[in-house]
């Protein structure tokens, strides 16, 4: 039990973390929301925006979006942050997945918790 919460928590604690660090060190910067088709069927959305050297950058918007937030529309503008180092990272303002990832935290600190005190207290 304690080996399958391990896993989960350091699923959380990396992803908080990331999250953290794009927010602190993360190029903020205006992104439009694009719809492609795509070759099953339906639409893929896309973020694109323009890097200060002139580039432009389309990324898949990320899926973690909480329900209650309306979908990315066609020329939907969001602040998004991302990684100097790697432009395809990148966070989208309110739709980071805080719940998820406190979440994927929580459970796998339960999980390795209560399996070392079973592996402890167990004859």
């Amino acid at each position: 039990m304690a080996l399958t919460g391990v896993p989960a928590l350091l699923v959380g604690l990396f992803a908080r973390r990331r999250t953290r660090q794009l927010r602190r060190d993360g190029v903020r910067v205006w992104a439009i929301a694009m719809h492609r088709p795509r070759d099953a069927g339906g639409q893929l959305v896309t973020l694109q925006y323009q890097l200060p050297d002139g580039r432009v950058v389309e990324e898949s918007a990320p899926a973690r979006a909480k329900r209650r937030e309306p979908p990315l529309l066609p020329g939907n503008k969001v602040l998004i942050w991302y990684d100097p180092a790697d432009p395809a990272e990148i966070l989208v303002y309110g739709r980071e997945g805080r719940a998820a990832d406190l979440a994927f935290v929580v459970v796998g600190a339960i999980l390795a918790l209560a399996g070392t005190f079973i592996a402890i207290l167990a004859p």
